[in-house]
């Protein structure tokens, strides 16, 4: 099943409004509706926020995605903690991608306060889009595979991301040497079970571990695609590559749900 909604978290920051701005035109190219959503904490608490705040968040982010595309827009502003509010409300409805800016995710000291990019990627039951730029022209996708059922999945799901946003797939791999890695991209195009398998192109990266090779691979791409298995649990604290890449990576990256049912 393809995505069958959009919600965009926003508080009106600088990358709040890149995740807005990528949102609208994933939207409009997907055709389907987005829903931008703000999460005010207390007054009480003397967070600064309130429900008059986001309301007019998401009053002026609704604006920015009917001027970018999105044919159905709606608001939702809901209280609490930004991180689990958008986690429950994504999930709420199955075929959910959630987008949001990764800023958070690459910065020790915003993970050390609680970033809210940072604990939707180590919890989050749906795919969740990390926004870094935004492209002036979608014109490649970088789908990482090791050639794992999980990481297939991820394939699959980047792939039809990749299409309807009129940029080419590319399949990518990290092995030992090229024909390591040509012989598994070989193998996930046989078996991805996509539309057009010819749409593929081939990347594989050597001399360094996987983690650090898409990374440095990533200015290829306008996005990238990578399963989250490893995100949480003992692989997590052992340093899995999707952990690494999603704290590292500077492109936007579609974290795609490989371990949630």
């Amino acid at each position: 099943m393809g995505y069958q909604r959009i919600v965009v978290g926003t508080n009106g920051s600088e990358s709040a409004q890149t995740a807005v701005a990528v949102a609208a035109e994933s939207a409009g190219r997907l055709d389907v509706a987005v829903t931008a959503l703000a999460v005010w904490k207390d007054a009480g608490r003397k967070s600064g926020t309130d429900a008059t705040w986001a309301a007019a968040i998401t009053a002026a982010a609704a604006d920015v995605l009917l001027a970018g595309g999105a044919p159905v827009v709606r608001r939702a502003e809901l209280p609490g903690s930004a991180g689990p509010v958008l986690l429950d409300y994504a999930v709420a409805e199955p075929g959910t991608l959630l987008v949001i800016g990764g800023g958070g995710l690459g910065s020790s000291a915003a993970r050390l306060r609680g970033s809210t990019a940072n604990h939707v990627s180590h919890h989050s039951e749906t795919d969740v889009l990390f926004t870094h730029k935004v492209p002036k022209r979608w014109t490649t996708v970088g789908l990482t595979t090791d050639g794992s059922a999980s990481s297939i999945i991820a394939v699959r799901r980047g792939y039809d991301l990749a299409v309807a946003l009129g940029a080419r797939p590319f399949l990518v791999t990290a092995a030992k040497t090229d024909d390591d890695g040509a012989a598994t991209l070989a193998e996930v195009a046989a078996t991805a079970e996509v539309a057009d398998p010819g749409l593929f192109g081939h990347d594989v990266l050597t001399g360094v571990p996987a983690a650090e090779a898409i990374c440095n691979a990533a200015w290829k791409y306008d996005l990238v695609a990578i399963g989250n298995r490893g995100m949480s649990g003992p692989a997590r604290l052992l340093g899995s590559v999707a952990n690494k890449v999603s704290h590292d990576i500077d492109t936007n990256l579609l974290l795609v749900n490989t371990t949630h049912p």
